[in-house]
């Protein structure tokens, strides 16, 4: 009988805690050999942490390891915007993050020289943190996030410009917008139906202008539609657009023009900053 209070007694006191701190059961799936590969990689001597939904790996006296507390913090700030722009209350898989100190390095661990990534369906985000690049951590979560509570898209330009909008960040206020805006004038901007047939092809061209005018289409679409009709769009796809939103890919295109053409451009805007992508 004492036993059983005290058992009682735990769980009344473990769910008080979890009232307070807003808990959740987290679980960290088996990392899978493709993930093993880097974080258990002999050669690579790793350090980690566990910080709530997330387990950081990091080599020791490296950039990351001195700005511990800083990503914790932008760690929290991530998970409730991808959450928010997915319309979910709580996701429980585990993440796991490898940081390197250059893309130099990443190129080392990874074989690319990139300044972040996610392993959609391995629970994994790599990413480069120093002085001047910042880890896109929005940009990344969503990518795995999506992809396993909305599901697999076709649709790369939905994908890339998903994480971008999510992300949010470059250099300007209203970044999606205006400096769409500011492509429009240039008559820089792609052709939509290119973007939707064939985003890569695309980004070899422009890389920078093919994320930020996705991630301004989805940002057009999801504000003004809503979340249900862009899960729809997601896994449907464009062949379904007109089913979903009532209007064709061209009335879209016009009508994101007629848009973007209201948007002000910032008056410091410098088109140079974007040369390395959004920081």
């Amino acid at each position: 009988m004492t036993k059983m209070k005290t058992s009682i007694i735990a769980i009344l006191f473990l769910a008080s805690i979890c009232q307070i701190s807003f808990c959740q059961q987290i679980v960290f799936r088996q990392p899978s050999s493709y993930v093993l590969g880097f974080i258990g990689n002999d050669s690579i001597t790793l350090s980690s942490v566990n910080y709530k939904s997330f387990r950081i790996y990091y080599k020791e006296n490296s950039y990351t390891a001195t700005h511990l507390d800083e990503i914790k913090n932008e760690l929290d700030i991530a998970y409730s915007k991808v959450l928010s722009v997915l319309d979910i209350p709580s996701y429980h898989n585990g993440i796991y993050l490898l940081a390197v100190d250059s893309k130099e390095e990443m190129q080392k661990v990874m074989g690319y020289k990139i300044k972040g990534g996610a392993a959609k369906g391995h629970d994994l985000v790599f990413f480069v943190y120093n002085q001047t690049i910042r880890p896109q951590f929005k940009h990344e979560i969503f990518h795995l996030i999506a992809h396993e509570i909305w599901g697999p898209t076709n649709y790369r330009l939905l994908d890339e410009g998903g994480a971008t909008y999510t992300d949010n960040y470059c250099f300007y206020d209203n970044p999606m917008y205006a400096i769409n805006a500011y492509y429009l004038k240039q008559k820089q901007l792609l052709p939509l139906d290119s973007l939707i047939k064939s985003f890569d092809n695309q980004a070899k061209i422009n890389d920078v202008i093919a994320y930020i005018q996705s991630a301004g289409i989805f940002k057009y679409l999801y504000e003004t539609y809503g979340a249900e009709k862009m899960k729809l769009l997601w896994l449907g796809g464009f062949e379904q657009f007109s089913l979903i939103y009532g209007l064709t890919i061209p009335q879209l295109e016009t009508d994101w023009f007629n848009f973007i053409k209201t948007v002000p451009i910032p008056k410091d805007f410098d088109i140079n900053k974007l040369k390395e992508g959004c920081g």
